[in-house]
């Protein structure tokens, strides 16, 4: 099974595998409230070319903060990533 390891700014790092689930927080405009919402959650899925790296951005490019599979009670950056790395 394939899996991305994604190094953030602070020396930390984040294992993901295939069919993980990343849960994108996005900022919600509505009318007069904006407010923190979860957006639809992206299956990380093997690319034949590129591995697991495009459904990874299709979550990641699109928010500020981010949760996997159902661990809510972590919240990751996408603002502090450097780096994704395959293996």
């Amino acid at each position: 099974m394939s899996k991305a390891t994604i190094y953030f700014s602070d020396k930390t790092s984040l294992v993901l595998h295939e069919d993980d689930l990343i849960t994108p927080i996005v900022l919600n405009n509505s009318g007069e409230d904006t407010y923190a919402s979860m957006d639809k959650t992206v299956k990380v899925e093997y690319h034949v070319h590129n591995g697991l790296i495009p459904s990874i951005m299709d979550a990641l490019c699109k928010c500020s903060l981010f949760y996997v599979n159902q661990e809510i009670d972590i919240t990751y950056s996408s603002h502090a990533i450097v780096r994704i790395e395959m293996s």
